[in-house]
């Protein structure tokens, strides 16, 4: 093949994401001769899924008081909540629930063992 030129496919070109779907290489001295190499297929998908990041939110309780009683809060001030203390914590991922747990206490850290993972 004699000097490639590429030409990008615009109508499979995603400027917005800025993704490129498809390239076709063009042989300039024969013009039918065209190879597609889908870019798609190069790449590894999981590695760019698991390179998003993901915000995971643990929900101890809720509990729902008057602005006056929010603005006498001092510190020693408590503050209960709607849950037991045997009750699971709520697991979210961007938002979603997505798990149940319990907390865990390792060394001078708090950590949440999965007990149980939501189907959807």
């Amino acid at each position: 093949m004699n000097k490639l030129k590429k030409k990008y496919d615009s109508e499979k070109i995603n400027h917005s994401n800025k993704n490129i779907n498809h390239i076709d290489i063009k042989n300039q001295n024969n013009s039918e001769e065209i190879m597609s190499v889908s870019l798609n297929e190069n790449i590894n998908k999981k590695e760019i899924i698991f390179d998003i990041p993901v915000d995971i939110t643990i929900e101890l309780g809720k509990s729902k008081i008057k602005i006056k009683e929010l603005l006498e809060f001092s510190k020693g001030s408590m503050l209960f909540l709607n849950q037991q203390k045997e009750d699971p914590l709520k697991i979210f991922a961007n938002g979603k629930l997505i798990a149940l747990g319990e907390i865990v206490i390792s060394e001078n850290t708090y950590g949440v063992r999965i007990i149980s993972i939501k189907n959807s």
